[in-house]
């Protein structure tokens, strides 16, 4: 079950990831937490907006709990891209540009941006994270301005 969606856990995951957490740990840690929850899981959402919401929660989870982590401050401390991007349409070092400037934003922003960046719907972004359709555009409208203007900087 999990193959279906390794790659949507290892995108979460790779965003999360610092000198405190690798990417290894919170991969793992998104599993465990997934496999434990799949009983619980009542099928009142699309199994991958669950997924989606356990991988985001866990990472976020970590990262309070290890309060030890260090936001990544140059391209040398991102980890290799885990995930094939050859067709996206941009280069890797425009991948990892992008994926610094988001690893600089609160948490909740690197959830709700790495949604949209995979073609999620407002709907289904707000179901994730609790926030309403219209706060969700809002959110993701200031986000975007915030990392055009941390790309400027």
């Amino acid at each position: 079950m999990t193959d279906a969606y390794k790659s949507v856990i290892a995108k979460v995951c790779y965003l999360y990831v610092s000198p405190g957490a690798s990417f290894e740990d919170l991969y793992q840690e998104v599993l465990i937490n997934i496999w434990q929850g799949m009983d619980g899981f009542r099928g009142d959402s699309k199994i991958s907006t669950w997924i989606y919401r356990t991988a985001i929660n866990t990472c976020i989870t970590w990262h309070r709990k290890n309060d030890k982590h260090v936001k990544a401050n140059s391209l040398e401390d991102l980890q290799t891209e885990p995930i094939d991007i050859a067709d996206a349409g941009f280069s890797i070092e425009d991948y990892k540009m992008l994926q610094l400037l988001i690893t600089n934003l609160l948490p909740l922003e690197k959830a709700l941006i790495t949604m949209w960046l995979d073609d999620k719907p407002y709907d289904e972004i707000a179901e994730v994270t609790g926030l309403s359709r219209s706060n969700v555009a809002v959110k993701i409208h200031r986000i975007k301005e915030k990392l055009a203007k941390m790309a400027t900087d």
